[in-house]
């Protein structure tokens, strides 16, 4: 494949209605359901750094995307922002700075959880932020936590930070403690339309998308466990990131969505559209064919999970959208006889 030719991503129209929304939908959900139409953006895995450059994660590029996903959220009318962790390269200070100062563009309320990269490690020699401090910056001044925003329920987990029987200083896998669990079986008996938010993946990811290189690296160790919860009070829909790849499966009747990640290909986030018809997801990216082509260039050489990425796109997993659509989509019209309508390559 040509570096001036990654592959393509979707062939839908850009417009501004759930329908015809700023990107080409990624899935078309039955669940959830709203009365009260609420849209969320949804960010995962900036990486930001000031100083890093190259690597699959295209560190150089980081800070960029992640002020093009603000400003472009800035024009989507959204109810909320939800980061679902990995902010940061490895959680340094001067890497939060950069975040802080870009997220003050960010309209609206925002929530977040932390990601693997974004708390202490044993091997650190600086000072990642205490699951306390991350969530005072970020989350309402707690972890885990409830948020409601419009018509749905935001359930944030941390699946990044252990606790005091979970260590996972010496790891990037991740786990919901069992204390977390207790508190979500008691929060999901309340909640109308719950979201249940967090880094890590509740489904392996070759349930989404196929084995990646070293999948078991990215991990939620207590998986089966949170997934119990989860189904035993049948939560429509599950956000999470880690793995840079937007994918989406369902077991035991709940919906798990993978959000792609902002710095690496294909450079996006999602908007999250929930009505009274059910949920649409729309894929936006943030580069444009020469930022594409040279973060799948990147990917193409870069670790093992960087050329599993490529490999994904190489199948054209992402030019046959949306991936999973569970409703009778309206009639569409598509071309440029349509004002301000523009075809996806």
């Amino acid at each position: 494949m040509s570096p001036d030719a990654p592959p393509t991503i979707g062939e839908t129209p850009v417009g501004k209605s759930a329908e015809r929304g700023p990107g080409p939908v990624l899935a078309r959900l039955a669940r959830p359901v709203s009365e009260t139409p609420t849209r969320l953006a949804v960010v995962a895995d900036p990486h930001v750094t000031p100083t890093g450059s190259g690597t699959w994660k295209v560190y150089h590029r980081s800070e960029t995307r992640l002020r093009t996903a603000v400003s472009t959220i800035a024009d989507l009318d959204v109810d909320a922002t939800v980061l679902l962790g990995d902010l940061t390269r490895d959680g340094r200070p001067v890497e939060y700075d950069v975040v802080d100062e870009i997220l003050r563009d960010l309209p609206g309320p925002r929530v977040a959880v932390p990601g693997n990269h974004d708390v202490p490690k044993r091997w650190d020699d600086y000072d990642a932020p205490t699951p306390a401090e991350f969530a005072a910056r970020y989350a309402d001044d707690a972890l885990p936590f409830v948020r409601r925003v419009g018509g749905v329920d935001i359930i944030g987990l941390d699946s990044a930070s252990g606790g005091p029987d979970l260590a996972l200083t010496d790891t990037h896998e991740g786990a919901v403690p069992d204390s977390q669990l207790r508190w979500l079986d008691t929060v999901l008996a309340d909640a109308t339309t719950p979201v249940v938010v967090l880094h890590h993946n509740v489904f392996h990811p070759r349930r989404h998308t196929g084995q990646f290189p070293d999948a078991d690296f990215y991990q939620l160790r207590n998986a089966d466990e949170l997934a119990a919860v989860l189904a035993r009070h049948d939560v429509p829909l599950v956000l999470s990131g880690h793995i840079h790849w937007p994918a989406t499966a369902v077991r035991a009747g709940v919906r798990e969505l993978i959000a792609p990640a902002t710095c690496s290909f294909p450079q996006s986030f999602v908007v999250v559209d929930i009505d009274r018809r059910g949920t649409t997801v729309r894929l936006v990216p943030l580069a444009g064919p020469k930022g594409m082509a040279e973060a799948y260039t990147l990917a193409a050489s870069g670790a093992a999970h960087g050329q599993g990425i490529a490999a994904h796109a190489d199948r054209g997993q992402l030019s046959a959208l949306p991936l999973v659509d569970e409703r009778t989509p309206p009639r569409r019209v598509v071309g440029s006889d349509v004002p301000g309508a523009v075809r996806w390559r």
